[in-house]
């Protein structure tokens, strides 16, 4: 009898300790991402900055087309600053900005496929106008080879959605779609080049 009593305890004993492990672990868990949330994401708003710089230092000019509905609309060089301001809209967002550091998350890979290291930046948050950021470095020198957005504009009457793709010391390329309330769509693409490989 005394042996029964003595596993009977033995096995309450092994409940009691199995439980209280099993409520301190979402304790765990949340601490950990609270940590991840507070994290800096990659500066991609710092590197646009310093491309927009080292363009502005160079004697480069700025080549622009436009495409619209798959016909050239548009074709001239322009200066740079009509450039800053033609891309003033996405320069200046930065997810690292205290009041939208926690609308973010981000995740980073070794893609094989393009021979690059990838940090990838969303949100949840459909009224924020950053959707997406997806940032190519090259494996060795971990210097950016490319950048890709998605931004999301409303307007009253329309909605502009923008696919960004910036080509380190190179080239901008804006594919932007136009939706208007009353069913009308233009499909854009805007191209800002100020270096071609040989």
């Amino acid at each position: 009898m005394r042996k029964l009593l003595a596993i009977f305890w033995g096995l309450m004993l092994l409940l009691l300790t199995a439980c209280s492990n099993t409520d301190t672990a979402p304790e765990q868990e949340a601490s950990t991402i609270d940590s991840t949330a507070s994290q800096p994401l990659y500066p991609f708003a710092q590197y646009l900055h310093n491309e927009l710089a080292y363009l502005d230092s160079m004697p480069l000019a700025v080549e622009k087309t436009v495409r619209q509905n798959g016909k050239t609309v548009d074709s001239l060089i322009i200066d740079k600053a009509s450039f800053h301001s033609a891309v003033a809209f996405f320069t200046s967002i930065d997810p690292n900005k205290n009041e939208l550091r926690s609308q973010y998350t981000e995740t980073s890979f070794n893609d094989l496929s393009t021979e690059s290291i990838t940090f990838s930046i969303s949100t949840n948050n459909p009224t924020l106008p950053l959707q997406q950021a997806d940032i190519l470095l090259h494996p060795a020198t971990q210097q950016v080879k490319s950048l890709a957005l998605t931004i999301e504009q409303p307007y009253t009457d329309s909605s502009i959605s923008t696919k960004v793709l910036w080509k380190h010391h190179m080239k901008c390329q804006l594919a932007q779609t136009i939706q208007y309330k009353d069913g009308r769509s233009i499909n854009r693409i805007t191209e800002f080049v100020w270096d071609k490989p040989f």
